[in-house]
């Protein structure tokens, strides 16, 4: 017989660049070394920066030694910056785009289309292929990104018809940052464009754990502490974000990869903090 009382439990990845990988692997790492292993949820929703780390958590890879890489300076990795007028155009997309995510998302893929990137695609797959742990889709990953065009949120999985190499590379496209990504005859860009985790997708589930590098509010759409409150009336929620310790070692730059190997050490001492609080949600 189905034991239909069994708590359905959901671990949320949010974006944040290169540091924002270092920082959740750091997090996910001190929380198995306390008995916590966040592989054993149901779903693993992946946006950004966490659908690298979503990856590899929800395909079983040793994250340990994902941890002890985050050491080893990656070749492949290239060291960006978002320019002051990409950040105004970002500034400009949620003041006119108010709380609708739609408008807010097509602003976005607007400024994709229209603004050249420093980075070939050829260099962004570098990237993505030396941060990947698998090309093989894990049942329980779900990776998000906007469509370009309608400024849509849409969700990925094994069943949606792409490679997963597409999927994590169009949900961290960031536009004026790295090249859009075309498959399904559609053009996407960042999943964490409107909203840099979207934790609202695991809203059903019993048990929910979200990890923010990113938890600053943007215009008017909620940020991740407003969607955790909401979720809160209905399942149990931790959210996680960078202590002090975290937001210095992250630095000024989320897509600095000199940074990584502090944010990596960061996260894994705040994730040794705060697994007593994680535990009470997850066990």
């Amino acid at each position: 017989m189905q034991n239909t009382n069994k708590k359905t439990r959901a671990v949320v990845l949010g974006g944040g660049g290169v540091t924002g990988i270092a920082w959740e692997i750091g997090i996910i790492t001190a929380l198995l070394q306390e008995g916590l292993n966040l592989a054993d949820a149901d779903v693993i929703i992946g946006t950004s920066a966490g659908s690298f780390v979503g990856t590899a958590l929800a395909s079983g890879y040793d994250m340990k030694k994902l941890y002890d890489s985050q050491f080893i300076q990656n070749k492949s990795e290239v060291n960006v910056s978002v320019s002051s007028e990409v950040i105004k155009l970002w500034t400009e997309s949620f003041i006119y785009g108010k709380d609708d995510k739609k408008k807010i998302g097509k602003m976005f893929g607007d400024i994709a289309k229209k603004y050249p990137v420093k980075v070939s695609k050829e260099e962004r797959q570098a990237v993505v292929e030396s941060r990947l742990t698998t090309t093989i889709w894990p049942s329980k990953l779900k990776v998000t990104a906007v469509d370009a065009e309608t400024g849509e949120l849409h969700v990925f999985d094994k069943d949606s018809g792409t490679t997963l190499t597409n999927a994590v590379s169009a949900s961290g496209a960031v536009p004026g940052l790295w090249p859009s990504v075309t498959f399904n005859d559609r053009v996407w860009i960042d999943g964490g464009m409107v909203s840099s985790t979207n934790a609202f997708l695991a809203d059903s589930y019993d048990k929910v754990v979200i990890l923010s590098p990113m938890p600053q509010k943007y215009g008017l759409v909620s940020s991740v502490k407003e969607d955790a409150e909401e979720m809160q009336k209905r399942a149990a929620v931790s959210l996680i974000i960078p202590d002090n310790d975290s937001i210095l070692a992250i630095g000024k730059n989320p897509y600095d990869p000199t940074h990584a190997a502090a944010s990596a050490k960061a996260g894994f001492e705040q994730g040794i903090k705060e697994a007593s609080i994680i535990y009470k949600t997850w066990a």
